[in-house]
Formats: structure tokens, C-alpha cells, sequence
């Protein structure tokens, strides 16, 4: 690896040399080329790779590639992001005002104050950010931490949280392993003033690299020359380099075009990088140098009307900007013609998420699966794919056993007048209480489970009932998000289960473990169990059935399942066990979990009700109507708004809802993220109110 380096290295750099001395990664250092000046440090990973840009995106890829520094757990995330997203922005706003009347003292306790309530409470002083170890939080964040509170004076009297923090920062930067990484980065800013070290700065190329170059005759299809279609830019500007390559080395073995899209910031830089030179250097016919050889290709390029301004940059980097005149067209057809999904091949996808549990309210927990669940869907069916949108609802299992036992005892007239959902959930609690206390409740709810899977018709008239009805209640959240789901619960699999464990049992993959029959990987370290001691199934051994019912019955290309991020090593077990088994072939299918955050309150933790209830869903959006019937109804006494009256409902429902699937989309799936109604029906800023009113 290369770190490319300005001549006056600072903070940004010192992130990067802290983490790849951390990590014991070996690099050596280069100059960055002068186009890239104000883009701080950049990573060449090695030459066939595109360069990596930004102090924060060099660190992320050291810790993960080296698999140190504890870089992708969500609370180091998140420190991240408030790193790049709060404290750096103040920073750079901080170094450039004034500190008149201890103004920075005053907006940095506050954001300091702010993040210290999230932060988990350790015993003791702050050693580290998170977790009792160092992490990619303290580096990034410390890094910028420390030089915030150089801009500000240290008192004997100043906020508490400011002490902390310089502490924090005196205590980790005085790390002898730290203090390596500075002097390293000290050492390099003076080799780079004396102009040593530079590999790979070089400009200019010897027109001998050049010289006898063919132009290609490539010609695109004329629509997809003037931008009248809707195929993929990224595939159309390939095919464009691909000719060029072809045309600069005939008859060479190319391997596949590397072009990729420039990161939005970076847009002056061009809007597509071409990396091909570098896996091109050194072979038959072609320069050793990739600057040589990616001004062969821009010297081959054919006529066309999709490209111009390529430069070769750094290494070997071809910089390739479209023509004005291809956006404008390609924007006229889009005005012209609306939106329409580029050409490809339809295929079968499967998209599980929501899932509720039967007898159980939908709370807030179920935001997130079933808005970005149902986004998917709307972008694949888009796309012009087959969507199958699958609700796996939880209505099956022991609990089951409980719920008939206590209903039916605490309600002998439960046809008649059976409880409402609200009332179900209560029931669910009693029940769970009542068969971790009672034992003779206990056998009698295990025994029950028995009758009820053996097709007993009072069982399964309860059991129906029950389903009905939060069924019912379930249908309200999705009337009022939009959202269209097929139900097919756990019990749905229970037929295909024996089948496909005899599938398992037949290919030697099951096994006994303490009278348990569980599968074991080379990949994970956990077993994948199946079918307990007592010969029972979990929700693992409905999984691998789905799974088989999904690929092969509903014959999808490709399943996806939405779920929180903590299900993730029980999905890629679970997608490990189907490759072992036959049941799913990565060759030919696809299968991904999606996982995201959770959706905390103001202090950080799980959005729960003042008592410390789950949030209901249905609540959350009758708080989202009202609040926002409150706004419109202030708007129309105020002469802001001409809506009649007799609209106002109509219109608060739109907005509210349409508010909370907003707020959620807007956030990083993969982050957890703070629920605040007042930044969601704000008025201002990046919310659906402010769209929708604008």
C-alpha cells in the first residue's frame, strides 16, 4: 500500500498514519498529485485497485482490511459519523471564526455533552471512546477531538465534560504505540519537504508512450450516443473504454474494464475513473508504467459524444467527465418521458421483512423492516423484476401452547367475546408469566403445543382466531404506510420441514450433539441447530425449510430478508448450511440479509414509552397525524396556507405518514438513529414536510 501525502501533512494525514501503524500494515508514503490537494490523504491499496480518497475512508479500509481496531461495530460507526458529520465541520467553521466571549467553549461542551449522554457509562475515567479497548473511534475521533481543544483555553473553572475530554485525549495520545504513529508521520512531512518519497507523483508522459496509436472505430448506437435511453451510464462509458483498450493493444488478453463511479465530492475530479492501465502495466505490448499506458488509452479513445476532459492522474487513473450535451439529452428524455427502469433481465425475487409476531402488538421495531422492506420492493418491481413480498409471521411454536391454555382458562367465552389486540398483548404477558411460574401450567401449555400440531380442531379453531385478529390489526399499520405483503408464517413450512432435514440427514450434514441434531460448518464456529433433544423444531429449522420453499418451489433468482443487524451470523449460517446442503447454489441464485439499526430515543437507547413499553406502531402514527394536524391547523389561522378545513385530516395523515417513512429512509439503514418528532415534522430541512410543502 501507498499513503499520498501533501507537502504540509496534518490532522487528516495523521488519522491514516496512526491507523496503518496500528495495524502493523506495511506502506510506504508517496506525493500526491497537485490535482488532489484538497482532497487530503489518499490510499493507492495497490495498483489494480482505484484510489481511495479521504482521511476517514483510508482508515475504515485498514481496520477492516487487517481486521483490527474493532472498526464495524455500530457504536464505533457511530462515533465515526458524529466525527465526520459534527465535530470536523465545527472544527473547520471554529478555525477560521473568532472565540469571542468563550464561544467555542460553549458550542463544543454541548456537542461534547450531547454525545457523553449516548455514550455506554464505563466505571472509572474515559480511557477509550467505546468498549475497553482501542478502537477505530479513537483514532478518527481522537485525532480531531484533540485538535478542537487545542482551539480552546484550558480553565481551572471550564465544563466538566471538557476536563474529561482532555484528559482522554493527554491519556491517548501519551500510548506508546500512538506516539509511534505521530513520530512516523513527522518523519514522512520532512522527507516530503525535501521532495523524497514520492513514487507515482509523476506528471507529464514521453510522447514515445503514445506514439503509432490507432484511434478505435467503435461507434455507439446512436441513441445511446445522444443519451435517448435508459441504459446504465456506467455500462454505455465502459463500453466506450473497452474499444479504446481493444484498439491501444490489439489482439491482447484484456481482463474485464475497471471503470467506476468518482465519489460526488470529488465531482471536479471527473464523474468516472477508468483503473485499467494498472492491471494492463507490464504485459505484452504495453508500457511497465500505468501512466504510460492510460495515455495510450485516452490517445485510442474513439469518437464519441458521451466523453471528454480525460486526464490521467495519480498513478495511472484515467479522470473521464461527460459531455454537457449527453447529461442534457439524457435529462430532456427523462422530462419527456418520465423515469423508466434501465434494460435487463427480469428475474424472481423474493423480499422477506415486516414479520410480526401473532397475539403481539406491531411496535416501533417493526419501523424499520417494514419501510425499507417495502422501498425495495417498490425500487425491484421498478425495475421491472418479479416481486414476491413475503410477510413471515411468527404463528407458530410453543408459545402458542401457552397462549391456548390461558386464554381458554381466563376467558371460557372467548367465542363470544373474544379480547381485542391490545388486550391479545396483555394476554401474551400473563400467559409467558404464568408458564415461567406455574409448572403444572407449563406442561399443561407443552401439551397443548402437542395437540395443536396434531390437527386437534379446538386447538386450531383458538389458534385461527387468534391469527385472525392480529391479522386484522396488522392490515391497519399497512393500510396507513401503503404497504402490500403476502402472509406466509412459520406454520405455512411445517409440511416441508421432514423433507428437507431428510435432505440434510441424506448429504451426512446432520449430526448429534447432547441428543440435538445440528449442523456444523468450516465457516462458523456455532453449529447450526435444527431439531432440539426433545424433538422439536426452531426457527432455524423453519429457515432452511423457507429457504428450500422459496428456491425451488417459488423458484426465485434471488431472497432477500430485512431484519435488525443483531440476526446477521444467524442468516449467513443459515445461507452456509443451504450451499453445504445443495438447497441453494450461489452460482446460480442469491441470497442477502439486510441488516439496520435501531431506533433509539433522545438519549441513545431503544425508543420505548415513558413506562418502558415497547412503542406501539399504531400509536407512533396517530402521534404523527396529530402533531401534524396541529401544524396545519396553526398554518391556516396564520394565512400560511390556503388547505380548507375540511381537508385538514386528510392532509395530516398524508404528511405524518408520509413524515415517519421519510425520517426512516433518510437515515444510513446500516446506523442506529435517534427518533425526534420535532426534526420529523419540521418544516425545514431534510424532512417529507418540507418537500411535500415546497
Amino acid at each position: 500500500m501507498q499513503l499520498l501525502i501533501g507537502k504540509k501533512p496534518g490532522d487528516e494525514e495523521l488519522k491514516c498514519f496512526l491507523a496503518l501503524s496500528l495495524t502493523g500494515t506495511e506502506f510506504s508514503v508517496g506525493a500526491a498529485d497537485k490535482k488532489y490537494a484538497s482532497c487530503g490523504p489518499q490510499l493507492a491499496v495497490k495498483p489494480d485497485a482505484e484510489l481511495l480518497f479521504s482521511a476517514n475512508a483510508v482508515c475504515r479500509f485498514v481496520a477492516a482490511n487487517a481486521d483490527q481496531l474493532q472498526s464495524e461495530d455500530l457504536a464505533v460507526d457511530e462515533w465515526l459519523e458524529w466525527e465526520a458529520n459534527t465535530l470536523a465541520p465545527w472544527l473547520r467553521v471554529a478555525k477560521a471564526g473568532s472565540n469571542k466571549d468563550g464561544v467555542l467553549a460553549t458550542q463544543l461542551t454541548a456537542m461534547l455533552e450531547a454525545k457523553e449522554e449516548a455514550r455506554p457509562k464505563n466505571s472509572g475515567d474515559l480511557q477509550f471512546l467505546f468498549s475497553s479497548e482501542l478502537t477505530l473511534a479513537d483514532v478518527v475521533a481522537g485525532v480531531t477531538l484533540r485538535a478542537a481543544l487545542k482551539l480552546i483555553k484550558e480553565e481551572k473553572d471550564e465544563a466538566a465534560v471538557l476536563q474529561t475530554f482532555r484528559k482522554y485525549v493527554a491519556q491517548l495520545f501519551a500510548r506508546e504505540d500512538i506516539a509511534k504513529g505521530v513520530a512516523s508521520m513527522k518523519n514522512a512531512g520532512k522527507a516530503a519537504k525535501k521532495g523524497k518519497g514520492a513514487p507515482g507523483a509523476a506528471s507529464g508522459t514521453p510522447a514515445s508512450a503514445v506514439k503509432d496509436v490507432v484511434r478505435s472505430t467503435f461507434k455507439l448506437d446512436e441513441k445511446l450516443e445522444q443519451g435517448l435511453t435508459y441504459h446504465n451510464i456506467l455500462e454505455v462509458v465502459e463500453s466506450i473504454f473497452d474499444a479504446a483498450i481493444k484498439a491501444a493493444y490489439p489482439g491482447l488478453d484484456v481482463p474485464p474494464v475497471e471503470v467506476t463511479r468518482t465519489n460526488v465530492k470529488n465531482a471536479k475530479f471527473g464523474d468516472y475513473q477508468c483503473n485499467s492501465a494498472m492491471s494492463l502495466k507490464g504485459t505484452p505490448n504495453a508500457a511497465r508504467s500505468p501512466r504510460d499506458v492510460a495515455n495510450t488509452i485516452i490517445a485510442a479513445m474513439p469518437e464519441t459524444q458521451v466523453l471528454d476532459r480525460l486526464s490521467v492522474a495519480g498513478a495511472g487513473f484515467i479522470n473521464a467527465f461527460l459531455t454537457k450535451e449527453f447529461v442534457a439529452k439524457r435529462l430532456q428524455n427523462v422530462l419527456a418521458n418520465g423515469v423508466q427502469p434501465a434494460p435487463q433481465k427480469k428475474q424472481t425475487i423474493v423480499v422477506d421483512f415486516s414479520s410480526p409476531n401473532i397475539a403481539k402488538d406491531m411496535h416501533v421495531g417493526h419501523l424499520r423492516s417494514t419501510i425499507i422492506g417495502d422501498t425495495m420492493c417498490r425500487i425491484l418491481e421498478f425495475q421491472g423484476h418479479e416481486v414476491k413480498r413475503i410477510n413471515h409471521v411468527g404463528d407458530w411454536g410453543t408459545q402458542f401452547g401457552m397462549l391456548i391454555c390461558h386464554l381458554t382458562e381466563t376467558y371460557p367465552n372467548w367465542e363470544t367475546e373474544m379480547p381485542n389486540v391490545t388486550d391479545l398483548t396483555k394476554l401474551y404477558k400473563a400467559a409467558k408469566e404464568r408458564f415461567d411460574a406455574d409448572e403444572e401450567f407449563h406442561e399443561r401449555s407443552k401439551a397443548q403445543v402437542v395437540l395443536l400440531q396434531s390437527g386437534d380442531e379446538k386447538s386450531r379453531k383458538v389458534w385461527t382466531t387468534l391469527c385472525d385478529i392480529s391479522r386484522r390489526e396488522f392490515q391497519k399499520v399497512y393500510d396507513r404506510l401503503g404497504v402490500s405483503l403476502k402472509e406466509m408464517g412459520e406454520s405455512f413450512y411445517n409440511p416441508i420441514i421432514p423433507g428437507v432435514l431428510d435432505q440434510l440427514r441424506a448429504k451426512g450434514l446432520m449430526e448429534e450433539s447432547n441428543g440435538a441434531e445440528v449442523v456444523f460448518t468450516k465457516v462458523y464456529k456455532q453449529p447450526f441447530l435444527l431439531v432440539k433433544s426433545d424433538g422439536s423444531y426452531l426457527y432455524a429449522t423453519t429457515d432452511i425449510a423457507a429457504l428450500w420453499y422459496r428456491l425451488h418451489e417459488m423458484k426465485a433468482d434471488r431472497v432477500i430478508y430485512y431484519t435488525d443487524y443483531t440476526q446477521k451470523d444467524h442468516f449467513n449460517l443459515l445461507f452456509e448450511v443451504g450451499r453445504m446442503s445443495g438447497i441453494y447454489d450461489p452460482t446460480k441464485q442469491r441470497a442477502d440479509h439486510v441488516g439496520f439499526g435501531t431506533v433509539n430515543d433522545e438519549s441513545g437507547k431503544r425508543f420505548k414509552t415513558r413506562s418502558g413499553e415497547v412503542v406501539r406502531l399504531v400509536e407512533l402514527l396517530d402521534e404523527a397525524k396529530v402533531r401534524m394536524k396541529a401544524q396545519l391547523v396553526e398554518r391556516i389561522e396564520a394565512g400560511q396556507t390556503s388547505l380548507p378545513m375540511d381537508q385538514v385530516d386528510a392532509a395530516a395523515e398524508k404528511l405524518g405518514y408520509g413524515a415517519v417513512k421519510y425520517f426512516d429512509l433518510r437515515q444510513s439503514p446500516t446506523s442506529n438513529y435517534i427518533f425526534s418528532f420535532d426534526r420529523m415534522l419540521s418544516t425545514n430541512g431534510d424532512t417529507a414536510v418540507y418537500l411535500m410543502f415546497s
